[in-house]
């Protein structure tokens, strides 16, 4: 029986089409000590794993269509600036020192210091750029996690790089930049996300390159299941 599911419009224009159900295997990061002879590999892979990301957001940047419009690879560079910046990587390093605790749970505690603060300012763009820090600790504690190198084999890559999605209406908790660069290369219809906003990267990045789009759906994927026709209105 048909029904519908409400979100958030954010980017004009409706589609038609089969929905891909995009599942994400978040690692479970857990605390453990690091013994003091092996505290400076420790350190060491944080800083080789924040390298392999970049090196992985630098693959998605050179993809961008020289046509594109400039809020595109502005998202990429944004999370290319967090990968360099001392409030990002400094302190982890300094936890994993002084804490004696792994890369991916000193990581975690300066993501969760760093969302805090964006979630106490009044203006409410500058809120959600707490999806930027939460898009980057992601993809760093995937690297963490697999220690992989290659963005290729990156499961997420692979799924979002396939043709698999030509004609597909992408349902997903949230989308990163590179997400949605990657996705609209594949040719897909329309976005449905879980969270987000108007002014979440989803929506902008909806907007911009023309891709109806509904976020705040909550949900969706519970009541969506994979394959099955829908139909989009991003304008409502």
């Amino acid at each position: 029986m048909p029904f519908s599911l409400h979100g958030i419009g954010v980017s004009r224009g409706y589609a038609i089409g089969r929905t891909y159900l995009l599942q994400r295997n978040q690692p479970e990061i857990t605390e453990y000590t690091i013994p003091d002879a092996i505290i400076e590999d420790e350190v060491q892979r944080f800083l080789n794993s924040l390298e392999i990301a970049r090196r992985q957001l630098r693959d998605v940047r050179v993809q961008v269509p020289p046509t594109a419009p400039t809020e595109v690879a502005a998202f990429i560079d944004t999370h290319l600036l967090m990968l360099e910046d001392a409030t990002f990587t400094e302190a982890p390093i300094k936890l994993i020192r002084t804490r004696k605790c792994n890369a991916e749970w000193a990581l975690k505690i300066q993501r969760d210091l760093l969302v805090q603060v964006f979630e106490d300012m009044d203006d409410p763009y500058l809120r959600t750029r707490k999806d930027d820090v939460e898009h980057v600790v992601r993809r760093v504690q995937r690297v963490l996690v697999t220690e992989d190198p290659s963005y290729l084999n990156d499961p997420d890559y692979t799924e979002l790089a396939s043709s698999r999605l030509e004609g597909r209406i992408v349902v997903a908790d949230d989308l990163t930049p590179a997400d949605t660069i990657l996705m609209q290369h594949q040719g897909v219809l329309a976005f449905v996300t879980e969270y987000g906003g108007p002014l979440s990267h989803t929506a902008i990045l909806a907007r911009s390159l023309g891709i109806p789009a509904v976020v705040g759906a909550r949900n969706a994927r519970a009541y969506l299941g994979h394959d099955e026709p829908v139909i989009v209105d991003g304008r409502q």
